[in-house]
């Protein structure tokens, strides 16, 4: 019995809540239809994944989402993933993802597929092209994915592909599945990354997506006992992060080839999935089980294939291992990236081709932007233990083998005269040395409305751990008296912070400090109370709090709340009191908690339906009432609005814009409209304005290309 299936017998136990149902929330019904926008120009996903399953458990929904906008799907499967069958089995499973594929596609399950070999740079792959939609493929290395390693407890299961990666090992054999017409090969590593680099420049991806490149750490607890699934200190199976890893390189040398693009990419959590409470409700949930159940040929029917129709060791039974129930990026993300500007000009921020870019409102309340323009920035260093420099999205001079990029997770921070500040995770890729890092890095808007160049904060160090990865993604805010504050979960799972102040020319950044905090999941929301101060707020098994007044040090405070799906949103109001926007764990229904000045956390008045989505939720009150922004169901934009905060009467609710989306963002504009806005997966910005005096039945998205 393989690895994999004592994982999914021995985590069965774990795998709780239920997959929520679709419910009306309010009698407009009709506002439920999806409405998608036409997208400005062409779109095309890739996926790179260690085994064929992987995909479907930790990336859909947004995989069957992409097929839906037309455009071409392309995912590539690096191993045989033999392990526990040979041959056949890994036949098998092939066959399920394409029953799996073919299913999003709309076709029957063994609809054909035109079957043929591509030439690489390490010997010979599978090309698998849907018939029914030929935009549709799947493409198999086919590497064999040998034995894990590993023998000291605690420190088990490492994989061949991760050695490959280091350079522990200098080769891997291709593994021939039963009934492939591919004849071997060998492959090394910079042929596995050439490889993966021609696939990008054949099939031209606009979103690239993979695993989790730096999983979390399992913690230092006496409970904190390692899972059959986990590699070394990792919550992952290795596979998945030397995947990443390879797929990071490849993507480096694809962007360098191609030259500036809106080409992003994304990762994805894997078994550390089953380690945090769900986020999936409702046709989301219902429709990745089914898929799943389709791959693991859960229904026995008589296909006419001899090594059979999908993988036994999934079956019917996929929801048991905790995986499936929810889906998670490896960079959480920010709602915060529309803000206004010094001139009342709102502005749009977002990482786009592993670089910073900003569209700007052509007038105060237009309600149109100009073209997404490129933030330049070059190396330097932070003053007070810097990381290292180098210009995100940009190969490294000295050495063009290392290749920087932004991760798609950008914090903006307003100063009081309006200037932003913004924060990013830069990844570094150096495939010849075997390593991969990111780090904390800052750029600052100067008077002349240009940035400074991007500053390495490093990453903090667990005090328990020692460790400097698992770096969480940033939160970053200007208190009421000119301070940057950036905030990211260090490896011990409790947070770090860092400061500088923006008055005092030539200031340094104090060093990291960690400021407790336990268990803390990835994904902090920070917010400027109205005295100037900074709230810092965090979930883990409860919610955690940090104020930090004018003394600097900061008061924390930790409070049982109702489980979540996903991390919160906070927002702070006049007066004192806060907005807390949640998405609920297991069903995925969103809700607004209150807090009066000084008081506790409320319970919602009542639901705001949104099953079906997934991420972070954008807030931003309005008239008494308030708005909400997630990326719902089929990956387009849902936008919530409650009148009367707390009131179950009167929601109403739009399902539109581009998808799949990664996170919205809400503001409001000086005409005093609500703005919402995301970023299609063509790098476009799509904004819509909403007049809640005269609620539209249909939203209007305006779009702004990239320059």
């Amino acid at each position: 019995m393989s690895r994999r299936e004592l994982g999914l017998l021995g985590m069965g136990a774990l795998a709780f809540g239920a997959l929520g149902a679709d419910t009306a929330v309010t009698n407009a019904e009709a506002d439920m239809v999806s409405r998608p926008a036409r997208l400005v120009s062409r779109v095309a996903f890739m996926q790179v994944v260690a085994h064929p399953d992987d995909d479907l458990y930790f990336m859909n929904p947004d995989i069957a989402d992409s097929v839906r906008t037309g455009g071409e799907v392309t995912t590539v499967v690096l191993t045989a993933a033999e392990a526990g069958g040979g041959a056949s089995f890994a036949a098998a499973r092939q066959h399920g993802l394409r029953s799996a594929y073919a299913r999003m596609a709309g076709a029957d399950d063994d609809a054909p597929w035109r079957r043929s070999v591509l030439v690489t740079r390490g010997g010979e792959a599978e090309l698998c092209e849907l018939e029914a939609d030929p935009r549709v493929r799947l493409v198999f290395l086919d590497i064999s994915m040998g034995s894990y390693t590993g023998s000291t407890p605690g420190d088990e299961n490492h994989t061949p592909l991760a050695a490959l990666y280091r350079g522990t090992l200098t080769t891997r054999p291709v593994l021939q599945p039963s009934e492939s017409a591919i004849t071997g090969g060998v492959y090394t590593r910079d042929q596995l990354v050439g490889t993966l680099a021609d696939l990008m420049d054949r099939f031209q991806p606009t979103v690239v997506r993979t695993m989790d490149p730096d999983p979390e750490r399992r913690g230092t607890g006496p409970k904190e006992r390692a899972w059959l699934t986990d590699s070394g200190v990792h919550t992952d199976n290795e596979d998945h992060t030397a995947t990443a890893w390879f797929t990071y390189a490849a993507y480096a040398d694809h962007r360098a080839r191609r030259g500036p693009s809106a080409v992003r990419l994304d990762a994805y959590v894997g078994y550390g999935n089953a380690r945090w409470r769900h986020n999936l409700g409702g046709s989301s949930a219902r429709e990745k089980l089914r898929l799943l159940g389709v791959y693991g040929w859960a229904d026995r029917r008589k296909c006419g294939d001899p090594v059979g129709c999908g993988d036994r060791t999934v079956g019917g039974d996929a929801a048991r291992p905790g995986w499936s129930q929810s889906t998670n990026l490896r960079h959480v993300g920010t709602t915060d990236w529309l803000r206004a500007g010094p001139d009342g000009r709102l502005r749009a921020f977002a990482a786009v081709g592993g670089q910073a870019v900003m569209w700007t409102e052509t007038k105060p309340g237009s309600g149109r932007f100009g073209s997404g323009v490129g933030i330049q920035g070059g190396a330097s260093g932070a003053g007070g233990g810097a990381g290292a420099g180098g210009a995100a999205g940009q190969r490294d001079q000295r050495d063009q083998n290392t290749a920087f990029s932004l991760a798609p997770h950008l914090v903006v921070a307003v100063a009081p005269d309006g200037r932003a500040q913004l924060v990013g995770l830069r990844a570094t890729s150096d495939p010849d040395r075997g390593t991969w890092t990111q780090e904390v890095v800052v750029a600052g808007e100067r008077p002349d409305g240009g940035f400074t160049p991007w500053t390495g904060l490093g990453t903090p160090i667990g005090a328990t751990t020692k460790d400097r990865g698992d770096v969480g993604c940033p939160a970053a805010v200007v208190d009421g008296r000119g301070v940057l504050h950036v905030f990211v979960r260090n490896a011990d799972m409790s947070v770090s912070w860092r400061r500088r102040d923006l008055n005092t020319p030539g200031a340094r950044w104090t060093d990291w400090q960690d400021i407790g905090g336990h268990r803390v999941r990835d994904g902090l929301t920070a917010a400027v109370t109205p005295e100037g101060d900074v709230e810092l707020h965090a979930v883990g098994h409860v919610l955690w709090s940090w104020r930090i007044g004018s003394s600097g040090g900061p008061q924390v405070t930790h409070t049982a709340l109702p489980p979540m799906g996903d991390p919160p949103t906070v927002h702070t109001l006049r007066g004192g009191a806060a907005l807390l926007a949640a998405r609920a764990a297991d069903t995925g229904v969103l809700s607004v908690m209150t807090r009066s000045a000084g008081g506790a956390w409320r319970p919602p008045g009542g639901t705001l339906g949104g099953q079906g989505g997934f991420g972070v939720v954008a807030i931003q009150p309005h008239a008494g009432g308030v708005f909400l922004a997630q990326r719902g169901r089929r990956g387009l934009v849902e936008v919530v609005w409650q009148p009367k905060l707390g009131a179950p009467g009167g929601v109403r609710r739009w399902h539109s814009g581009p998808g799949p989306i990664l996170r919205p963002s809400l503001a409001v504009d000086a005409q005093g409209l609500v703005v919402a806005a995301a970023v299609g997966p063509e790098g476009a910005l799509y904004t819509a304005r909403i007049d809640a005096r005269g609620v539209p039945r249909a939203l209007q998205w305006q779009t702004a290309a990239l320059a």
